[in-house]
């Protein structure tokens, strides 16, 4: 009787790992590319908006080199680059 709870135990740690580690390998990255939040992934060189405030019409820009986010200046919305993610 204890194999049995064994086994069901098993079986249920494993139909739980399974779905993790195939989002983790469907979550690899091109080389030089940067994520952004948890599905988006902006190209290495490329740069986007963000964080748009609807007030102001104003967007937070961000660009993606070497693997990393950096910060660049803000822009107008009519005259900002596309959405990230």
């Amino acid at each position: 009787m204890r194999i049995v709870s064994f086994l069901k135990v098993a079986l249920l740690a494993g139909a739980v790992a399974l779905p993790s580690v195939a989002s983790a390998k469907a979550m690899k990255l091109p080389p030089g590319a940067c994520a952004f939040g948890k599905k988006g992934v902006i190209a290495a060189g490329m740069m986007c908006s963000y964080n748009c405030d609807p007030k102001t019409n104003m967007c937070a820009q961000q660009g993606c080199w070497n693997g990393t986010l950096t910060p660049v200046l803000s822009c107008f919305k009519p005259f900002c680059l596309n959405a990230c993610g």
